[in-house]
């Protein structure tokens, strides 16, 4: 029979249990309220460890998540270990409960085979026991482990992985949740920085537009209703200018900046090319196409070069005068000589009129490629441009170089500048005297 003690002892130890539990579900609440609501990664993973440590009364406690791409399981904060751990998705008892999502319990670690002792090696923590689950999303997928190593009470039991589930649970939502915005943040400010460049992009085009070639205005003036003018062939130049690595400004700096900039090396650009009678019949976000014409091939040609090399010298001037924090200023610069078919078109869209006045040909693909092959300001010229200017400048071969849309290897020649006795002085190369542009 049992005593009066004896009961007594035993409502004790059950009201101790029940104390115990009631106290873990309520930990298990706030903790669920706490890490839910919390959506950065790195507070999450402390937040977590701190939460189960208390919840669970061990001496250390870790989550890990998968790497798909290395397929490694890595993990961010650990009790007392300042360092990111890193191992195998296959490698110890959290690549072993990983790969098979199941629990595992394990009270002789040491005595497990399944237990890696390199992380207890290079941390210097000795590890008795360990209680590892996988965590699971919303889709079942295994995202990742959590694990919690020596109890305080000696060993792990059953119900204490009863309680690890639950905290299991809460841990996989919020690091979902934890994924989907930052994926959602990475997303906003993506569309923020492309809305950015757009808009910079729109202002340089809008800029750009008001240049309208002579071209454009004569025909306006004289039959407003005229929608097209028949395109003819027309020996013409070619000149392509655009801003090197202008992406890459328009993503790493503020777009005033990157826009102003544009504005002053592009005004100044305009007054070379509008003293050797050239028209801008083609704007892009970060340059233009001009067409010289009305004139013998070979001083077209010329008119072009010295545009081009006026260019070359406003650049250094603007470079030394005005620098941007991303350093020097540079363009692509190509011009081609040729046959092309010439007109203007009137095109009506919802925000209203615009005339386009095209040069279309071999000659217009040629030129726009040596621009593209181009670099640091060094004007690019084909075979039949240099004919027309080597009495007039000094040249340099860079040799036949394969381009994009034409079939033959087309001859590359490099334009430095100006010979002596043509423009003073004695040897005169890309220098700021250039951009006088002299009369032809």
């Amino acid at each position: 029979m049992e005593t009066p003690d004896r009961r007594n002892e035993r409502r004790r130890e059950s009201d101790l249990l029940i104390d115990q539990r009631l106290r873990q579900h309520t930990q298990l609440f706030e903790m669920g309220q706490a890490i839910t609501s919390q959506l950065h990664l790195e507070d999450l993973f402390e937040l977590i460890i701190e939460q189960t440590n208390a919840i669970m009364g061990c001496e250390r406690s870790t989550v890990f998540l998968h790497d798909r791409d290395r397929d490694v399981l890595w993990s961010l904060v650990a009790t007392d270990v300042t360092k990111k751990i890193e191992v195998r998705s296959d490698q110890g008892i959290a690549g072993w409960v990983f790969t098979r999502r199941e629990a595992l319990l394990s009270n002789d670690v040491y005595g497990d085979d399944r237990f890696s002792p390199e992380v207890d090696e290079s941390s210097g923590f000795h590890t008795r026991n360990i209680l590892c689950l996988p965590l699971t999303n919303r889709e079942g997928d295994c995202i990742g482990v959590i694990e919690v190593l020596n109890t305080v009470d000696g060993e792990f039991t059953e119900r204490d992985q009863e309680i690890l589930t639950h905290v299991a649970n809460y841990v996989a939502i919020s690091l979902e949740n934890s994924r989907l915005y930052e994926q959602t943040r990475a997303y906003t400010e993506e569309l923020q920085r492309t809305l950015s460049r757009i808009e910079t992009l729109e202002r340089v085009k809008t800029y750009l537009t008001k240049f309208v070639p002579s071209s454009v205005m004569k025909l306006a003036e004289l039959d407003p209703d005229q929608r097209t003018v028949e395109k003819v062939p027309m020996d013409v130049t070619i000149l392509f200018i655009d801003i090197q690595g202008f992406s890459r400004l328009t993503e790493g700096y503020d777009q005033k900046l990157v826009n102003d900039m544009v504005e002053l090396h592009f005004s100044a650009y305009l007054q070379e090319i509008e003293q050797q009678q050239g028209e801008v019949n083609e704007t892009l976000g970060d340059g233009f196409m001009v067409i010289f014409k009305d004139r013998a091939r070979e001083e077209n040609a010329r008119a072009a070069v010295i545009a081009g090399l006026g260019i070359v010298a406003v650049n250094r001037r603007l470079n030394r005068e005005t620098p941007f924090p991303w350093g020097r200023v540079e363009l692509h610069l190509g011009v081609g000589s040729g046959e092309a078919w010439v007109g203007s078109t009137k095109m009506k869209t919802l925000t209203g009129e615009r005339w386009t006045y095209t040069a279309s040909g071999l000659v217009t693909v040629k030129a726009a490629r040596l621009g593209a092959l181009s670099r640091d300001t060094q004007l690019y010229v084909g075979p039949e441009t240099a004919e027309c200017v080597k009495d007039l400048c000094v040249c340099e071969s860079m040799g036949a170089k394969e381009v994009k849309n034409v079939a033959e290897p087309v001859p590359v020649v490099w334009v430095k500048g100006l010979r002596g006795d043509i423009f003073p002085p004695a040897e005169v190369t890309i220098d700021d005297t250039l951009g006088l542009s002299p009369p032809l």
